[in-house]
């Protein structure tokens, strides 16, 4: 009796606990692969699968992962009526405006990119902030952490993020180099309490913010890979990647989404206030915004800002990723994009150094070129870079993939861009790599059940 009574006790509590959770999943803004994956695991292992989403699936902290830092920032009537159509969707996810009067550089290979961040940081005379998914053990890691040393050394204020995830190799090596003199942080240790976030909710973020009026941000990592000084030492060449720098009032939102991110890392506030617009001044012709997206915020800013500018497309749009596994929803915006008689172009590398990421998106690129997409391959190695270009009214440079991981999960940042110098630029650097790219992609069988099974894991890709 007292066996059947425990049992019985224990499925009551596992169908109780596991009503609790669907409603729970069902109120949560996620894709349909992923929600149906822990419906069917509250339903049938009930037991394994809550401590598992307890663990890894919540997807949102706006309250707490951020605290009095994540309040939003109201635009004022001004900035509404000045800001692109496009942006408006942003107005109320607590994302700073556009910023005018921005000054706006590309730097479209490793090598400019590499010179032009040793030479920012070097020359940084009152503080650095920088915010980091990979940190590499090789040359490039070492310049960078060797001028962040030097720079905190000679009385610069020198603050550094790392992912605790992607800098596993070079946290200690980082900060026992830049430390005391300078505060090294990880975002999101392995061993933190679930209360403070979730283990598979990473900082894809890179950026760094100099002496509070530069911007240094895009797909770059530090490392060999993304950006360095000569050859490479293996003898394979550098991947394709793109970084920008933003002189202006934006490096405010961008000490802002640090200052965050800071806080959240254990780390003390600078209490440095906010200037006024009036006293910032113009540094060029540009309009840009930064968009941060993540945990941090109620909505998904950066999801929700490409499937405007899509749908808003008249001519053309044309994305640059390495990856490419979205939703259904961004999956069919492109595809009436190209149905509606836009030049609809998507450029990935002809082989990614994701094997699930490439078989995931087999299926997705096969409707986009039944429905007119155009798909260019990259074949000479790794194209790293996540762009776009929309007509002559959008584009971006960042860090977020064209994946359902940077897009839902993962704790990013995007510089947008609205005025047409810049959105040029952007666009110099799309076409070449469509001249360089070929139509011809790897040959694949028709659908497979490991396309399948890739693609039902893709949320977490």
């Amino acid at each position: 009796m007292r066996s059947y009574l425990l049992s019985h006790a224990v499925t009551v509590i596992g169908v109780l606990a596991s009503f609790v959770m669907l409603a729970r999943i069902k109120g949560a803004r996620r894709t349909s692969q992923s929600t149906i994956a822990w419906m069917l695991g509250f339903v049938f292992v009930p037991f394994a699968t809550i401590p598992l989403f307890l663990l890894l699936g919540s997807r949102k902290f706006p309250a707490r992962a951020k605290g009095p830092a994540a309040k939003s920032e109201r635009w004022t009537q001004g900035e509404m009526d000045r800001a692109p159509k496009t942006s408006r969707v942003l107005a109320d996810a607590g994302v700073a405006p556009p910023r005018v009067g921005q000054s706006f550089e590309l730097l479209a290979d490793g090598e400019r990119a590499f010179d032009a961040l040793i030479e920012l940081l070097r020359g940084a005379k009152k503080s650095i902030d920088l915010t980091m998914f990979i940190l590499g053990r090789d040359d490039t890691g070492r310049a960078v952490i060797d001028a962040l040393a030097e720079r905190a050394a000679g009385g610069v204020r020198v603050r550094v993020i790392l992912d605790a995830v992607g800098c596993a190799r070079t946290f200690s090596i980082a900060r026992d180099a830049i430390e005391p003199k300078g505060e090294v942080r990880a975002f999101m240790p392995l061993g933190h309490s679930p209360i403070r976030g979730r283990t598979n909710l990473r900082s894809h973020r890179k950026l760094a913010v100099i002496d509070r009026e530069i911007v240094f941000g895009g797909g770059m990592n530090l490392a060999d890979e993304y950006m360095g000084r000569g050859p490479r030492k293996n003898g394979e060449p550098r991947w394709r990647d793109v970084s920008a720098i933003v002189r202006g009032s934006i490096a405010y939102d961008a000490e802002a989404m640090f200052e965050s991110d800071w806080a959240f890392a254990g780390g003390k506030a600078s209490g440095a206030a906010r200037p006024r617009e009036e006293e910032i001044g113009a540094r060029g012709d540009e309009v840009a915004q930064l968009v941060p997206s993540g945990p941090d915020f109620a909505t998904d800013t950066v999801y929700d800002l490409f499937w405007s500018v899509i749908g808003e497309a008249r001519t053309r749009v044309a994305i640059v990723t390495p990856y490419y596994v979205p939703d259904d929803a961004l999956q069919h915006a492109l595809v009436l994009a190209a149905r509606r008689g836009v030049r609809a172009e998507l450029v990935v590398p002809s082989v990614s150094n994701h094997a699930v990421a490439d078989v995931a998106r087999r299926d997705l690129i096969r409707e986009l070129v039944a429905s007119g997409v155009i798909v260019h391959y990259y074949p000479h190695g790794m194209v790293h870079a996540k762009a776009m270009i929309v007509d002559d009214a959008f584009a971006y440079v960042g860090s977020p993939n064209f994946d359902m991981r940077s897009l839902q999960l993962n704790y990013e940042d995007a510089i947008a861009l609205y005025s047409p110098r810049a959105i040029a630029d952007v666009r110099a650097f799309v076409d070449a790599l469509i001249a360089e790219s070929t139509r011809e992609g790897p040959r694949v069988r028709e659908r497979t059940t490991i396309e399948q099974l890739a693609r039902f894991l893709s949320p977490e890709l």
